[in-house]
């Protein structure tokens, strides 16, 4: 998907319609492995009992999506001010014209 570098766009910062640089944002990490959802699950397998329903097989996946959507991070060219648009649509490869 081809997008221009610079676009026209609202600041909120400048209150008016202002060049603004277009760029992607990268992608958050990993989540962590101590989040509360993964403590509580590593707590239930452990201890008298056991696990308290059955084992979670691996999931069939059907319908894999193959791309992620996009993040556009725009940026004031006189006020300097980032701000990111809303998710963009699906694509392999993103390309700055």
């Amino acid at each position: 998907m081809k997008i221009p570098k610079a676009r026209r766009k609202y600041c909120p910062k400048c209150k008016k319609v202002t060049d603004h640089k277009v760029s992607q944002q990268k992608s958050g990490g990993q989540r962590g492995v101590l989040g509360k959802g993964r403590r509580k699950l590593w707590n239930m397998k452990h201890g008298y009992g056991g696990f308290p329903y059955p084992n979670p097989q691996k999931s069939q996946r059907w319908g894999v999506k193959i791309s992620k959507k996009t993040n556009l991070r725009y940026t004031c060219k006189v006020c300097k001010k980032t701000s990111v648009g809303k998710k963009g649509r699906r694509s392999k490869k993103l390309e700055m014209v």
